[in-house]
Formats: C-alpha cells, structure tokens, sequence
C-alpha cells in the first residue's frame, strides 16, 4: 500500500495489537512486559450476555467480562475501505532503458465487490498447525518452544493471575510450580510410547515413530500433515490416562472441534451448536493455560466456523495441493534466472502432453507420470500369493457366507426360510436361523440342479456355479486392494510398519431384550477384527474374495467411554463359526494401545485411497474418532485447577 493511500484510506492492519483480519480494529489484545508479544484474551466477550463465565474472575483475568462481540464488517463495508487501495505486486524489473519496472494491480470499483462478505479465506491449514504445535511443545515443555517459561509466569504474576504458579527464587535457581497441564516425566513417557507405538494404514499419514524421540521425550520435524493427523486423531489418545479430568477434556474438546469442521459433510444445521461449543472450548483453556499461550492463531480458531457458513467445508480450501505442487513446479526450473518462466513453460508442455494422451487415448503414454495409487480401486491381490487346500469345514462356513450376500440367491434363501417355518411352526426364530444355516447348502444345490431340468433357460450361468460349490484349491493373499483400500493379514502386519488388518462391518445381528424378553430383534451393530486369511474362492467361471477374520464379541468386548472412544478388548474373540466376509464389505479400521489400561484398544478410521473424481464421490467414508456429544468440563466444583501436587517442581 503506498504512503499516499496510506495517508486517506483506513489501514488494514495484519499484525501486532489489531492483528486479526476479522475483528479489526474491534480486536481486543494485551502486551505482555515480561514476554514482550501480543496475546489475545478476549474469547468470553463471544459468548452469550447471560453465560457465566462472563461473570467469572479468579478463573479468568480478575475481571468480569462485559464488553459486546466484535462487529463483523458487512460486504459494503469492506468495499468501502479496499475500493481505491493501490497495491504494488511483483519483483522489478530492468527495461530496456535501464530504469527499474514493477508490475502494478489496482482494485476495480465493480458492482460484484459490493457483495463481497470476507476478504479472505482464514489459513486454516496453518493455524490447526500452529495450534497442535503450540499445545504439543507445552505440554512436554519443550526448551525455547513452551509458551510455559519463567517469562510466562512472571507475566501472570504480573497482572496477579494465579499467584500460586508463581516462579519461585531458591537461592540462585528459579523453580516454576506444576500446572494443571504440567506432565510429569512418567507422563512425558506414557504419552511419547502411545505415539511412538502407533502404526496406522497405508496412506494415512507419515510413520509417526520417526517423529518420537524417546531420548529427549518430544517430537521433531512435524509437518503440517502431522500436524493435522495428531490434533485430529492421535493426540486425544495419547492424553489419555495424563492430565487432570478437566484439562484433558477441554483439549480432546479442541481436537474435535478441529476433526469435525475437516469431515466432507458438515450439517449446516449444527454449525451454530459447533460454534458456541468452540468459544466454551477456548474459554475453559483460557481459564488453564498461561496468557503467553493465546497468540493470534489461538484467537483465529473462533472464526473458522463462520468462514464455514460463507465459503463452505474447509477441505474445499485446504492449503495441501497447493504445498504439493510446489514440488513439480520447482522442478521445472532449469534457468535461476528466470523461475517463474520456467515454471509456465514446464506447466504448459506438460498439460499438452496431458491432452494428446487423453485424445489418443490408446497410445501409451511416455514422459508422464502415473498415480501410484492407478488401479487401486480394483479389486486385487498383492503380496504372498499362493495356492493352498482349504479345510471343507472352513471352505462351507465361506461359501454359505457368499450365498446369503449374492442377490440372485435372495429368492432361494427365502423360499427355504418359508419352508422350514411351516414344517416346524412351533420352533422359535433363533432355532430357525440355525437350522436354515445348516441345511441352506445342500438344499439350494439341490434346488438349482431341480430348475436346470424342468427350467435351464431361467437359471443364469452364476446362479448355476455357485451351487455347484468352490473349488478346494484357494488362492491366498497377504495382500489385497479393494474399494480403496489396502488390507493385509496380520502376519503381514507385524512384519510392516504400517497396520492394515484392522476391519470392521456394519451388519445386521440379532438379539434378546432382556431374560424376560426373549423375543429375538434385529438391529445393525458394528463388528470389530483383524484379517487372519486371504482367500478367493473360485467358482471356474469367476472368483469371489472373502475374509478370514478374527472377530470381538460386541456385547462384553465392545464399549464406548464417556469421551466418545470406541474400544474394544481382543481377549474376547467370539464368531468362530462365522469368522468370514466379502471383500466389498469390509471396512478399515486400525487399533491403539489404550495408555490409561492395555487391556483395550482403541478404534480408529483408515483413509481410504481415492484416484481422480472418486475422492469426492465418496463423502460418508470418514467418521470422527469420538463424538459430538462430550461431557462438559466440571470446573465448579474444582478448588485447585491450577496448581498440581501429585509430581515434582521443574527448573
């Protein structure tokens, strides 16, 4: 911006006391003397006029809270002050003359600015790392990254904020008081050896153990894709176990807040319940963390909600591809001198070489580079392939699967349910279902062979290999790619650094109320296991892929805790009898260590691996780790949220 706008238009200010582009001149920001930076206390006046923690003292400032939201600027009136602001872009240049040029771009008065909203997008990518960063470097009190030092302490004696975390000077030492988020050195342990433990699935994320050091407890070299992995995913489970109740679930509530607004679907009609819970959220850490702690980014998370609203799912908008590109973009510059031309001419070569491919479409194509994850979609075996002789018990309970899962065979399986039900009319439907799976087999090959006589023209070709049976002779795979994923078995797994053999099936089960009740119901529940075997049935015509798994009993070796966590006990295997699925059914899951009891494992999601328009075709893929329904923090009737006696002081 030039000096002479400067000097007649409202500056637009990006950093110091008015730092955030929203509020403007409406931010509310104090200087710390001891820190000498900006932070940004101000989260309470966001809330509603009646809530109370705007009446709150001790836990806050030592002031009531009774200043009104900032005012959001309206379309014309950001219109209004960027109308006629000049702006020089570009690096100068030497013309011919020998005079220095710079390319210039100046805002337009056009009628379609008069509904401009925001200016711009919010770096959502950079502020969740920022965030994760901030908490992370905390709460293992990494040198010269903690925003918890003797400055930041001295600073809330200062402004006489929780007197008791006040350093303390013994002789020539400085000893800082434990926190409520101080993690003693076993805690530092337990959370390091959760991440450092973790294997996820192909394609989620980098191996997080090489971001672990257990020499020193901390994480080096983040990125900001784990960044974005740990703050949504990894972190809630890693605290687990640490921290009092009221620290921990304000930070899993931080986590999630973050995971949700990242989903491909966000419900419109929550976004408002979303909102007041994150301003609760960033109020309740207000209340834990030093002063030092609130830098812009902190303030900046109350604002991604309405950015939602206006510009829609954040994922649309992500900073990733663009990182990414970077990439190929440097490495089309052969001439220093010129970078920018370089890139333009590579990207235009390239994207001509894109469209004479796609128009000779059956030529193959040389010089361009193909997706790794081409042909993922497909459904195909990987590693360990080998022709095995399947036991016949085995091979029956595999195959009676695949019938009750093949449409054309929907009508058989229901005229023999109708059969047996009018031969045994006093049987109840639990004894049924029994007999119906043991006798299906052997009654529908029968069944078939009876139609091919009196009706051939009416039998399909599958209907007619299927009750003929598989063959004895299975193939086996380690590994398979199906529907976007990449499964292995678990031999396989505990030779790899990544998980893969975690599944889990949505399917319909049947129970009993109670002893009283001995009605049977059906109802879906989710299933929970891990891949043992590969197979795929041949059936000469075609080949059907199944799983072999080892299932979790739903009732005792499935639970949900109080923070929405979903975990499950593998002492508990149950479902012998009916240990297969389809390939196409499955869905990938992976397992954590439980820190705070090992008996349990945690659930969480897998990724799947999406090429081209796929990964917007598939929306309903993803659920967050723990749900939208978590307990509030109990901060009423907590005397000391602040200081910790059960560990040591720290230097």
């Amino acid at each position: 911006m030039t000096s002479r706008h400067m000097a007649t238009y409202p500056v637009i200010f990006v950093k110091g006391a008015k730092a955030c582009p929203i509020c403007e001149e409406d931010t509310i920001s104090d200087r710390l003397v001891h820190g000498g930076k900006n932070v940004y206390l101000c989260n309470r006046r966001l809330l509603h006029r009646s809530h109370p923690y705007r009446k709150k003292m001790k836990p806050f400032n030592g002031k009531q809270e009774l200043r009104n939201p900032p005012k959001i600027l309206s379309g014309k009136e950001v219109y209004e002050k960027v109308k006629n602001i000049e702006n020089n872009f570009g690096k100068p240049y030497k013309r011919s003359d020998g005079t220095l040029y710079k390319k210039r771009f100046i805002f337009l008065d056009l009628p379609y600015w008069k509904h401009l909203s925001v200016r711009h997008c919010i770096d959502v990518m950079h502020v969740e790392k920022n965030v994760c960063e901030s908490l992370i470097d905390t709460l293992l009190n990494i040198p010269g990254k903690t925003k918890d030092g003797v400055k930041a302490r001295q600073d809330m004696a200062a402004q006489n904020i929780r007197p008791e975390l006040a350093p303390q000077i013994r002789g020539s030492r400085t000893y800082l008081p434990p926190a409520c988020y101080t993690l003693s050195r076993n805690e530092k342990i337990s959370v390091c050896e959760c991440l450092h433990g973790v294997k996820v699935t192909q394609g989620y994320s980098s191996n997080i153990r090489n971001l672990v050091s257990m020499k020193d407890l901390k994480l080096v070299g983040l990125k900001s894709h784990d960044c974005h992995t740990l703050i949504q995913q990894l972190l809630p489970v890693a605290l687990r176990g640490v921290l009092p109740n009221h620290v921990r679930g304000a930070i899993i509530r931080l986590c999630y807040f973050f995971n949700a607004i990242f989903s491909k679907v966000v419900d419109s009609d929550t976004l408002n319940t979303l909102q007041r819970d994150v301003i609760t959220t960033m109020c309740e850490l207000e209340m834990f963390f030093p002063p030092s702690f609130f830098d812009i980014m902190q303030h900046l998370v109350v604002h991604l909600v309405r950015e939602i609203k206006i510009c829609g799912p954040v994922f649309l908008r992500n900073m990733y591809p663009f990182e990414r590109y970077m990439k190929p973009l440097a490495a089309y510059v052969r001439n220093q001198n010129r970078p920018e031309g370089c890139m333009i001419q590579g990207y235009i070569a390239e994207e001509a070489l894109q469209f004479v491919n796609e128009y000779m479409s059956n030529v193959e194509p040389i010089g361009l580079p193909t997706s790794r994850h081409e042909g993922r979609l497909q459904e195909q075996g990987t590693l360990g392939k080998k022709v095995v002789t399947a036991n016949s018990e085995t091979l029956d309970q595999a195959h009676l699967y695949i019938l009750q899962h093949m449409v054309d065979v929907h009508p058989c399986l229901e005229k023999h349910q109708t059969l047996l039900s009018a031969q045994n009319p006093s049987k109840g439907e639990r004894w049924l279902a029994m007999e119906h799976n043991r006798l299906f087999r052997k009654w529908f090959s029968n069944e078939v062979d009876n139609e091919l006589v009196l009706e051939r023209e009416k039998v399909s070709d599958e209907v007619r290999w299927l009750a003929h049976g598989p063959s004895f002779h299975v193939l086996t795979y380690q590994g398979y790619d199906v529907n976007g994923y990449s499964f292995y078995t678990k031999d396989q797994d505990d030779r790899s650094t990544m998980q893969n053999s975690g599944v889990a099936l949505m399917a319909m089960s049947m129970s009993v109320a109670s002893a009283k009740d001995t009605r049977p119901a059906y109802d879906a529940q989710p299933y929970f296991g891990v891949i043992k075997e590969i197979w795929e049935l041949d059936y000469v015509q075609f080949r059907i892929p199944v799983f072999r798994c080892m299932w979790v009993e739903h009732n005792k070796g499935v639970r949900v805790d109080r923070m929405g966590f979903t975990l499950v006990d593998f002492s508990r295997e149950e479902y012998k009898s009916e240990p297969f699925i389809m390939a196409n059914q499955a869905r990938q899951i992976f397992y954590i260590k439980d820190p705070a009891d090992e008996k349990w494992s945690i659930v969480l999601h897998g990724k799947k691996q999406f090429v081209g328009k796929e990964a917007m075709d598939e929306v309903d893929d993803e659920l967050p780790p723990f749900s939208s329904g978590l307990p509030p923090t109990a901060t009423d009737d907590v005397d000391d949220f602040y200081l910790r006696d059960d560990h040591e002081e720290r230097l």
